[in-house]
């Protein structure tokens, strides 16, 4: 017997009676799927929510445009009465 085998003998004596190289429990993986779960929903929402509130923005501000140039026409001939 060499010394890797003479060593896993021992883990296998003391550590693991069955043999079976041991596996990870299912708890923690459905943990982390819940907690990834709820991480990509918050990211969403928050991409969602900014994002509208820049469209949102940028909508008011092409209507305080298109308002300004069509009320400048009308300034025009109000500035010659003068």
């Amino acid at each position: 017997m060499n010394a890797s085998q003479a060593a896993r003998a021992a883990w296998l004596s003391c550590c693991n009676q069955s043999g079976v190289q041991p596996g990870l429990p299912e708890g923690p993986r459905a943990l982390q799927a819940a907690v990834l779960g709820v991480l990509s929903l918050l990211v969403l929402c928050g991409v969602l929510f900014l994002g509208g509130g820049l469209l949102l923005r940028a909508q008011g501000l092409r209507a305080l445009l298109a308002h300004g140039q069509h009320a400048s026409p009308e300034a025009e001939p109000g500035s010659e009465d003068s």
